[in-house]
């Protein structure tokens, strides 16, 4: 059945089938190239949601474009948490905290009450502002992207997360007693 781009996609039933057929071996590839099988398991969703949504238009065999595209969306997973995790260590440093790692238990309890923290810092931003902090923090949007959405002009993006970053950082620093 042709979809809106006028290519073939693959069935429902046919992607069920694929899944059946390649799963397990994808999963176990996934798992290896991520080291999380949790990752693994939420990649694996993305690649036959996408081959669902997208269809295989591929010149290769439909088993070579599932792992490839597995492939890419690991990749794209690595390199957000490489972003995260070298920011997370720049705002350490940035505030003289230790790079140290606590005690996994404690880790998690000061990570939560942290993430509480920006939350409540960020519903506290005018609503312009908040859009924008969410759309480039969790939906990792670019911020042309993010302009485009809104109909804005880029600068006026650019000055509203600027802004924000400013309030943000205020605010944090109020509750962390720096």
């Amino acid at each position: 059945m042709p979809n809106s781009d006028g290519e073939d996609r693959i069935e429902p039933d046919s992607v069920a089938d694929l899944y059946r057929q390649h799963a397990v071996e994808m999963r176990a590839f996934l798992a290896g190239v991520l080291r999380d099988r949790e990752l693994a398991d939420e990649v694996l969703q993305s690649v036959f949601r996408k081959a669902l949504e997208k269809g295989h238009t591929a010149t290769e065999n439909i088993r070579s474009w599932l792992f490839k595209v597995a492939w890419n969306e690991a990749m794209l997973v690595r390199r957000v948490q490489t972003r995260r995790a070298s920011g997370l260590q720049k705002a350490a440093r940035s505030r003289g905290v230790s790079a140290a790692v606590p005690e996994e238990s404690e880790s998690a309890a000061v990570r939560q009450e942290t993430v509480d923290q920006v939350r409540r810092a960020i519903h506290l931003l005018p609503i312009e502002q908040q859009i924008i902090v969410r759309m480039r923090i969790y939906d990792e949007k670019k911020f042309a992207v993010i302009a485009q959405e809104l109909k804005v002009p880029l600068g006026t993006v650019l000055s509203r997360m600027r802004a924000a970053m400013m309030k943000l950082e205020k605010s944090l620093d109020q509750d962390f007693g720096e």
